[in-house]
């Protein structure tokens, strides 16, 4: 999971300091998160996953929802958030 905890972060585009103050943790649970050191309590992955754009499941095993309860599928939010013009 740590591997892909870096991968999530690093394609947000956030170093390790600027993403633990994002999510609200120090930036040694964000070093000891991605070399797989320490569990990642459930709270911080779910804050992980929110502003990565990245779903929780994706993080946790690697496979992305295929749908939803509706039968939809997985749509990744535009990382940009200025409208286009």
């Amino acid at each position: 999971m740590g591997d892909r905890l870096r991968k999530a972060r690093e394609s947000a585009g956030f170093g390790q300091r600027d993403f633990a103050a994002r999510i609200g943790v120090s930036s040694q649970t964000v070093t000891n998160a991605e070399k797989g050191h320490r569990a990642v309590r459930k709270i911080t992955l779910n804050a992980w996953a929110h502003v990565t754009c990245v779903p929780v499941a994706w993080l946790e095993t690697g496979s992305v929802p295929t749908g939803g309860p509706d039968g939809a599928s997985y749509t990744p939010r535009d990382s940009n958030p200025e409208p286009a013009d």
